[in-house]
């Protein structure tokens, strides 16, 4: 079963609880789970798997298989990714070849 967690952070002047809030509720999915990280502590812990030039990661997108290792105390490395960052040029987010990873990734669980 396909899952996924957002978490916002505040990045921009109007990031705050309230617009967190208001942005779950128009990201309704029951497979979805959203956390508010006031500190951005996941963000930190994100870039330094990652390993990115920012300090903080947001506005990443990240795909896990589900068999995904996850005993470490950063989070694992995904299994692919996509930023809108001042990154990896080639890791720009793309959302067609966002949703066709998606989708081959699918595929590949339920054949299994």
């Amino acid at each position: 079963m396909l899952q996924g967690v957002i978490i916002w952070t505040p990045m921009l002047a109007a990031d705050n609880l309230i617009a967190a809030k208001h942005q779950e509720a128009i990201f309704f999915d029951s497979r979805v789970i959203h956390y508010w990280d006031p500190d951005r502590i996941a963000g930190g812990l994100l870039s330094k798997t990652l390993k990115l030039k920012a300090p903080i990661a947001w506005d990443v997108y990240l795909l896990y298989p589900p068999d995904q290792n996850r005993d470490s105390d950063l989070p694992p490395s995904p299994g692919f990714w996509m930023h809108q960052l001042d990154e990896e040029p080639a890791l720009f987010l793309d959302p067609l070849r966002l949703i066709h990873t998606v989708e081959i990734m699918i595929e590949g669980v339920e054949h299994e």
